[in-house]
């Protein structure tokens, strides 16, 4: 078990680990302004189980593996800078959607144009689970969260104790402040996407999401491991 005086210092700093924005932030931001505030719950959920992942990996020694393999790490960095590269070359081309849309559904002079979302129909199964896969994939290719595993998490831990429970619970308290900041988030920003449905609106946000994850994934593709 971890002693109180080193929980106390580790919940204050992984709770800025895990609100200081990055892919997973910029991800569930996207998805609930976008899609809505159950799907960005979704994808919350999916982060919060790649960080059990993360625990597991760290746990069992793979973690470790992967760190000290010039290899296995770069596999890891492209796939991830790959796949976030995929999400922004997405939502850019959603933003092209949109856009087209926009011109398509023109109101007549005198009319208020139309909302291109339906904010209270319940989203499909699918739906849900693609917002949960993406969110789940986004956290679990990132290589820095292999190395913030198995930098961070030992500082806390007493290596005269058994590890592996050490390692569970550190890793489900940061799992869970992730799940609670995340699934705020979503509801948040749910809220407050009824004020921004507008068309041209959520055009601009898939093209500058699109250039974050972009910028996010060429800068993990360029990121020398330590």
């Amino acid at each position: 078990m971890i002693s109180l005086e080193n929980l106390l210092l580790y919940v204050p700093l992984a709770a800025i680990l895990v609100i200081l924005p990055g892919p997973d932030f910029a991800l569930i931001a996207k998805i609930s302004l976008l899609d809505g505030r159950r799907q960005g719950q979704a994808a919350a959920c999916g982060v919060a189980l790649g960080i059990v992942i993360h625990t597991s990996a760290a746990m069992l020694g793979i973690s470790a593996i992967i760190a000290q393999s010039v290899f296995l790490f770069s596999i890891l960095k492209y796939v991830g800078a790959a796949y976030l590269l995929w999400l922004g070359i997405h939502a850019l081309r959603q933003g092209r959607a949109v856009s087209r849309a926009v011109v398509r559904t023109a109101p007549l002079p005198g009319r208020e144009p139309e909302s291109m979302t339906d904010t209270t129909a319940r989203p499909a199964p699918r739906v849900l689970w693609r917002a949960f896969k993406q969110g789940f994939l986004t956290n679990l290719l990132n290589p820095k969260a292999v190395l913030i595993f198995l930098t961070f998490l030992p500082q806390f831990m007493n290596p005269h104790m058994p590890l592996v429970p050490q390692f569970l619970e550190l890793g489900g308290i940061m799992s869970l402040l992730c799940l609670l900041w995340y699934v705020s988030l979503a509801y948040i920003l749910g809220q407050v996407r009824r004020a921004f449905e507008n068309p041209r609106f959520q055009q601009w946000l898939h093209r500058c999401t699109g250039v974050v994850f972009i910028a996010f994934g060429l800068k993990l593709a360029a990121a020398h491991a330590d």
